[in-house]
């Protein structure tokens, strides 16, 4: 069920007229009963299988948190990313070896017969929210083995805490600290209603009336960039860019909303990247729960900034690229992060060579000039975050800086409305005084009004048919 569809709406009007007629346990149940009906409406055999993963999960769990050094931790990990390798990069690694050894053995068509006679299956699917889902479990098992978890949830606690459907796709991956202890007061103020709503109609202009026409406009050319002429293929990354915050930040507001009228808040995953000043301030705003799961889990593991000079950078350049990789079994997506993580890097090192004064007032024009750097940095890596090849990747910066001839698209006013209207947003994040707070207040109300119904009208007016959320494929 898509956030966007009429059987997700007539699933959450029932859900959450129920949600509120339970008590303690028993709303504990029924959410947890309605989260795997979400999940399972995609694939049943799945949810059983996801249902599986999470109870091995909190069966470790409990052993971990009664002996820290136990043989469970291991075996935890071991689950759980061989779970996340064998359904996400079984066949990433196989055509490399494919590739490697040229045996006929690890040819594509011999897995395939294999899959064929054995399980009657033509490939291996890849789960819904594999990657979301495996992060959560992994720093909710780590952090019991570091001594930083001792809530001790039960069964269904736990489940939900995965399960939980307006956030279970396509995140923000939820630490344990910020779930468990709304379980134990579990009432929604009027406040964090009013805002749910707000945020509910916010995703859905964000989504349906600005991501989801962008995309038949953009998706061409990364498919077949060689069709199209330079200016198309370079004013297409500004527009993948505004796309992409739209879809993936309209994807957090939607499952902000839906947690906050069902009574939880949920992290927030964007707050103005766009406006950021360096790349690494932007990792600071954007999908801001996966960046703190790796400066947490792998950055700091490995040492983080604690370690020599050059130690350091290679320490940001792995995070990276395997936050990168963490995004899909593409050379294209290890290339993305390896060139964050290498910005990353030459930030760091200038910083040394400057040594900036923190104090002292940073002059207009340098902050404008530093959104402009990070921002057109952010839009330059585009190619190798959305192209399905590095081949096409290479040909759209081929194809963008040498004025190369080909089709030229006739929707550049979508484009730049877009790009200006996704600014927009940005800037009014930075402020929150209104709508967000105060909402008890006559002009917030009338505002929450008038803000649905334009949407709402938007929607009817403009809604292009809807496609899947871009984070749904990680």
């Amino acid at each position: 069920m898509k956030f966007t569809s009429l059987s997700f709406l007539l699933f959450f009007l029932v859900v959450y007229c129920l949600h509120w007629v339970f008590r303690g346990k028993y709303r504990l149940g029924f959410l947890f009963l309605a989260s795997f009906v979400f999940y399972a409406a995609w694939s049943i055999p799945f949810a059983f299988h996801f249902l599986t993963i999470v109870g091995l999960n909190h069966l470790f769990n409990r052993q971990i948190l009664k002996n820290k050094s136990s043989f469970w931790y291991p075996v935890s990990l071991f689950v759980n990313f061989g779970n996340l390798f064998l359904f996400k990069y079984f066949y990433f690694l196989w055509a490399l070896l494919f590739q490697f050894t040229g045996s006929i053995f690890f040819a594509p068509e011999s897995i395939q017969g294999f899959l064929n006679t054995q399980f009657g299956a033509d490939s291996i699917t890849l789960p819904l929210a594999i990657s979301f889902y495996t992060f959560q479990m992994v720093a909710y098992t780590i952090d019991i083995k570091r001594g930083n978890a001792e809530e001790n949830p039960n069964f269904l606690q736990f489940a939900l805490f995965i399960f939980f459907f307006p956030q279970l796709v396509a995140g923000p991956i939820v630490r344990h600290g910020e779930f468990f202890y709304q379980l134990e007061v579990w009432n929604a103020k009027k406040e964090q209603l009013f805002e749910g709503y707000y945020l509910v109609f916010l995703g859905l202009f964000k989504k349906v009336v600005l991501a989801d026409n962008l995309s038949p406009v953009i998706e061409p050319v990364f498919q077949n960039p060689d069709q199209y002429d330079g200016f198309t293929n370079f004013i297409v990354l500004f527009g993948y860019a505004a796309r992409v915050y739209c879809d993936f930040s309209g994807y957090t507001d939607l499952a902000r909303g839906l947690g906050k009228l069902l009574g939880i808040n949920l992290p927030e995953n964007f707050h103005a990247p766009y406006l950021s000043k360096s790349v690494r301030e932007l990792w600071t705003r954007w999908h801001m729960t996966l960046a703190t799961w790796i400066k947490d889990y792998i950055y700091f593991p490995l040492g983080g900034s604690r370690v020599s000079e050059y130690r350091g950078y290679l320490n940001l350049i792995v995070t990276f690229t395997l936050a990168g990789f963490w995004h899909g079994a593409n050379f294209t997506f290890i290339i993305w992060g390896f060139l964050h993580g290498f910005m990353l890097s030459l930030e760091r090192k200038f910083e040394l060579i400057r040594k900036p004064n923190k104090n002292a007032n940073v002059p207009v024009w340098k902050k404008y000039l530093g959104i402009l750097y990070a921002f057109s940095f952010f839009v330059l890596t585009i190619p190798f975050f959305n192209a399905p090849s590095v081949h096409n990747a290479i040909s759209m910066y081929f194809r963008a800086f040498s004025g190369a001839n080909g089709e030229r698209t006739n929707k550049l006013e979508l484009i730049v409305y877009s790009l200006f209207i996704t600014f927009l947003l940005n800037f009014l994040q930075t402020k929150p005084s209104f709508p967000r707070e105060g909402w008890s207040t006559v002009k917030s109300l009338g505002f929450l009004l008038v803000f649905s119904l334009i949407v709402t009208i938007l929607l009817g007016y403009l809604a292009p048919g809807g496609t899947e959320f871009i984070y749904f494929q990680f």
